[in-house]
């Protein structure tokens, strides 16, 4: 089974190259096809962009850009309507932080407790003798990927055949998929468990598995019958979306560079006053157990590739997001100030709220200040993500309207 990862160079260029090699299926083929599940190296239904759009070595406005320019709205909308799930995702828990550090504390808790349960082994093994649940998780650990359907189906399977608490197989998720988004992953899970939408849960179906497979898999007489939702208690509170005031020009600056956003050449940020670089990869955060490998690999070269952009003109002097790096660079640049384009919640936040705090505590920080930037694409579209997605997608032709240049 090839490595996907072997394939998907991280860089903005070959993303690119990709977006116009598969914008001819973004209409009605995608609509028609995106469901199934062909297996590694066969999953041609689907786009195959996700590790650079999780990224933003892809912009969301670029993708809805090809998809419009080359098909009818009517024919682009269920690839629209992907798009913005992924928006939709993002700006949902950036109103509901307590949910991601809810998150987090389960998570560490189920780790915990259930470190040495026998299921939860032969599960993380692939040996539970579910043909289809145990191939997805080999395809998932070879090549750090798996078909959306699939994810659902192995979630459901995780959850309500084999009883294993839903924070562990996020939190596997996390570990090893080349695009492991908190927003996305975490609320899709809860989705699957009956916690996103009261009551609401998603049973994965031997019929429905056969027929997106094509028959490669039917897991007759072995799938739960029926998915009872899990319960939390209260409904997670709403918090007030604050957009962040761009930075404004004047000062010198270190850019610090996240995982969460790789395209800063057209991030809204003073440019002119970067003198330095500092480099946060972030992917280390998404799990207690860290990432595999490729993942964190894939990370760093996105990274370079980015920096790479920005030096065109000069070179830049970098260092690694560590308080004391950054305030050697500031030294050595005379930088004032750092910037940075903003990250949803989740790991990379978590990081930069860290950086924030000890450099704070640092009694040389000559006055060094993080300032954060916002793009028009989030800072428009999150304020609409307060209820559920039917409600928020009743807006994207407005959105659209102002966001996309065709």
């Amino acid at each position: 089974m090839a490595s996907f990862f072997e394939n998907c160079n991280p860089c903005r260029s070959t993303a690119l190259e990709q977006l116009a090699l598969i914008t001819p299926k973004l209409g009605r083929r995608y609509a028609n096809e995106r469901n199934f599940d062909r297996g590694a190296g066969h999953h041609e239904g689907v786009t195959m962009l996700s590790p650079w759009i999780r990224h933003r070595l892809l912009l969301e406005e670029e993708l809805a850009s090809a998809a419009l320019r080359a098909h009818s709205f009517q024919d682009a909308e269920k690839f629209i309507q992907e798009i913005f799930w992924r928006t939709y995702w993002k700006g949902w828990l950036e109103l509901h932080p307590k949910v991601w550090a809810d998150y987090k504390v389960t998570r560490d808790h189920d780790l915990y407790t259930w470190e040495k349960d026998e299921g939860l082994r032969r599960a993380l093994a692939g040996v539970t003798g579910i043909k289809c649940f145990d191939h997805w998780l080999m395809e998932l650990r070879q090549t750090h990927y798996l078909h959306n359907h699939a994810r659902m189906w192995f979630a459901s399977i995780w959850v309500f055949t084999l009883g294993l608490p839903w924070t562990i197989g996020a939190d596997l998720f996390m570990q090893l998929l080349l695009d492991g988004d908190p927003a996305s992953n975490t609320l899709s899970w809860r989705w699957v468990s009956g916690l996103q939408t009261q009551g609401k849960t998603y049973l994965a179906r031997a019929d429905n598995i056969e027929k997106y497979t094509e028959g490669r898999f039917k897991p007759d007489n072995q799938l739960a019958l029926e998915a009872k939702p899990l319960e939390e208690i209260g409904l997670p509170n709403l918090k007030t979306l604050e957009i962040p005031m761009l930075p404004e020009g004047g000062k010198p600056s270190i850019l610090l560079l996240h995982d969460d956003d790789l395209s800063p050449e057209s991030a809204p940020l003073p440019h002119q006053d970067i003198v330095g670089i500092a480099l946060m990869n972030g992917s280390e955060r998404r799990s207690p157990s860290g990432v595999a490998r490729n993942v964190y690999e894939f990370v760093e070269a996105g990274l370079e590739d980015a920096v790479q952009r920005l030096g065109n003109r000069c070179v830049l002097p970098s260092c690694k997001a560590e308080v004391k790096s950054v305030l050697q660079l500031a030294h050595q640049t005379g930088a004032r100030r750092i910037i940075s384009i903003h990250a949803p919640v989740g790991p990379v936040r978590d990081a930069i709220d860290d950086f924030v705090i000890q450099l704070g505590m640092t009694e040389n920080s000559n006055g060094l200040v993080v300032e954060i930037g916002i793009r028009d694409w989030d800072a428009f579209c999150w304020p609409y993500a307060k209820k559920g997605f039917f409600n928020f997608r009743k807006n994207i032709p407005v959105l659209l309207s102002n966001l996309v240049v065709l």
